[in-house]
């Protein structure tokens, strides 16, 4: 018949061997607290600064005095806003190109690992409409370095598709602190700790084959237990015995 392990023996097992989950844990916990204060000290405040661009190809048209309506029309044609969606999902991504990033930091006078990270993403709703993030260690230069990314995309549009076309739709916003996450690193070395210690107590279990209680005679040779003799402390080892 195949033998079954239930809750409490489980706990029997984790409280015999208490030691090893002290230790461990002690151990984890340890080691997430020095994370979790190396997290803390080496911890650097960023900013952002957002803005949003339009691909527009009539930009130039738009701007012209119009004569007549027909012109008025085609600012806003089916043909030009599928063109502007179509360049808007096809070139998104050069906007945080490292070639947009050099043209930012020659124009700023600065290196290029300045120039911070720079995220954009195009509107579902709008596609010609692409959102342009930067982050920076420095509050000042966020701002600066969003500011010019138009005018570094739009060179690059011109140079690949012949199109001058990248139109300001927000300026870009003052720059805001990002907020800190939680760490949560104590709460995963716990969670590693829990793990590790049952693991560990588990095979500790499984190699050792001493024979601790009655209950493992039956378990691992099938016998039943006829009986017990007490422990008479009186003639313990270590003790002598009192002589009449």
């Amino acid at each position: 018949m195949e033998q079954s392990i239930n809750l409490r023996e489980y706990l029997d097992i984790l409280k015999r061997r208490r030691i090893i989950v002290i230790l461990v844990m002690i151990i984890c916990l340890g080691l997430g607290g020095y994370k979790t204060y190396v997290n803390y000290e080496s911890y650097v405040p960023t900013y952002r600064s957002s803005m949003t661009v339009r691909i527009n190809t009539s930009k130039n048209i738009g701007k012209k005095k119009k004569k007549d309506e027909e012109n008025q029309q085609d600012l806003y044609s089916t043909y030009n806003v599928a063109m502007n969606q179509n360049i808007a999902s096809s070139y998104k991504s050069l906007a945080s190109s490292s070639n947009v990033a050099n043209i930012v930091a020659s124009s700023l006078k600065i290196s290029s690992a300045e120039v911070g990270s720079i995220s954009v993403s195009q509107r579902e709703d709008m596609a010609e409409f692409i959102d342009i993030s930067v982050v920076n260690k420095n509050k000042e230069l966020s701002k600066k370095v969003a500011e010019e990314i138009p005018e570094a995309f739009n060179q690059e549009l011109i140079r690949l598709v012949g199109f001058d076309c990248v139109e300001v739709v927000y300026e870009a916003s003052n720059p805001s602190l990002i907020g800190r996450g939680r760490d949560l690193t104590i709460l995963k070395a716990a969670g590693v700790g829990v793990v590790l210690s049952i693991f560990l107590v588990l095979l500790a279990e499984c190699l050792d084959t001493k024979i601790v209680t009655p209950d493992d005679i039956n378990k691992y040779w099938n016998y039943q237990l006829i009986g017990t003799i007490p422990l008479d402390r009186s003639n313990s080892k270590g003790k002598r015995r009192t002589k009449k």
